[in-house]
Order: structure tokens, then sequence, then C-alpha cells
């Protein structure tokens, strides 16, 4: 409940005020994007992307809330491993096409 009344606080911003927080955050998203790609690697952040991508369109089509999109799809990667393996044959393919 505590998340819904912050969630207010953000709607009753001025459209400025609005914009400059979801720029400082999309700037934030793309730093540690940035510091991932260095770190470990351009595969990981593929599959962070599309793991949140995932998650996204889960939350969307069962109707939850982000979070509770990722906790399922966790349990349910945990559970089925050959889900794993689907993402990481896709993520080669992306791999080989890809010029960056």
């Amino acid at each position: 409940m505590k998340d819904r009344r912050m969630g207010v606080q953000f709607s009753i911003k001025s459209r400025e005020a609005k914009n400059r927080f979801i720029d400082a955050n999309i700037k934030n998203v793309i730093s540690e994007l940035s510091a991932d790609i260095k770190n470990y690697g351009k595969e990981l952040v593929l599959r962070k992307l599309l793991l949140s991508l995932i998650s996204v369109q889960l939350a969307q089509n069962i109707g939850v809330d982000h979070h509770a999109a990722t906790e399922e799809l966790y349990y349910y990667m945990k559970k089925n491993t050959d889900t794993n393996t689907v993402l990481h044959e896709f993520l080669s393919e992306i791999t080989k096409i890809s010029t960056w």
C-alpha cells in the first residue's frame, strides 16, 4: 500500500518535475547498463533487458505490478531450466548478427 502512495506523490508533480525525474532515471539506467557491459559483457546486458521486457509483458498480461511479475518469472525459470537454454540460444543468435 505504501508503494501506491508513492505513486500518488509522483502523479501530483508538475510536468517539468516529472520530466526531470524520468530524465534522471533514464541516465541512471544507461549508466548502470554501460558499467555492466564493461564489467560483464554485452550478453549479460541483453539478458537483463530481455528478462525485464518479459516481466513487463507478463505484468501487463496478468494484471499485476512489475515486482510481482518479476517474482513469478523468477520462480518459473527456477523450475523450468529449459527456459535458460532458450534464452541462451536466442542471445547467442543476437550476438552473432549484432555489430556492436
